[in-house]
């Protein structure tokens, strides 16, 4: 198998759009998995979807490389999570007109696209994705299988936990300290105090209009 090789588990929307950045990366896609059986053997971008991809078999995934475009954050942490623990590989894609500072950390099968800047000592966990024209200010944290959507705006020392979507055009003010795990940041908001695990905030300024079950 060629190292550029690579498969895109999710065939919507966002399976064209990580279709086009692995593209611009050097990769040759493969083939498209989904789980709708409506979508098998029709094509994407010129790339047939081949099967769903809770059909592949152990030996079918050891040794190959795969994306995982779902914005599903529990759905893509599991997906990826299964992919490795069967030794298969998601490596991180980063588009090449994103800033990244030479002291931050960027975990594996994190997405960065296009005109992302992330700042000093700022750490991206596993399976994040960091949407266009984002900035992460320096000391941050982003927490495993985050989404954050474009034109968002993270202040500093901030720590964002595992599992929180951040819609688009957010702004998450320095001088909190967190956003709790599995949040949802709805578009347009702006955070100014830290928020609760498993619960939904949105607003200028943000404040949470109910919990997560």
């Amino acid at each position: 198998m060629n190292n550029k090789d690579i498969y895109i588990v999710g065939a919507g929307t966002y399976g064209e759009a990580m279709f086009e950045l692995a593209e611009i990366l050097g990769y040759k896609v493969k083939a498209f998995f989904d789980e709708d059986e409506k979508k098998l053997h029709e094509s994407i971008m010129g790339v047939e979807i081949t099967d769903k991809f809770s059909n592949l078999s152990c030996q079918e995934i050891k040794g190959k490389q795969f994306i995982v475009a779902i914005g599903n954050n529990e759905a893509r942490f599991n997906i990826m999570n299964e992919i490795n623990s069967l030794g298969g590989n998601t490596p991180s894609l980063i588009h090449p007109t994103a800033v990244i500072s030479p002291s931050a950390e960027i975990g594996i099968g994190v997405y960065i696209q296009a005109n992302v800047y992330i700042w000093t000592k700022v750490k991206v966990n596993d399976f994040s994705i960091i949407s266009p024209n984002s900035v992460i200010a320096h000391h941050s944290t982003i927490g495993k299988a985050c989404l954050v959507s474009t034109l968002t705006g993270i202040g500093a020392s901030i720590k964002v936990e595992d599992k929180v979507f951040i819609g688009m055009g957010s702004t998450i003010v320095t001088g909190l300290a967190y956003i709790r795990e599995n949040s949802i940041i709805g578009a347009g908001a702006v955070v100014l105090k830290n928020t609760e695990r498993n619960s939904v905030y949105a607003g200028i300024p943000a404040k949470k209009i109910r919990s997560i079950k």
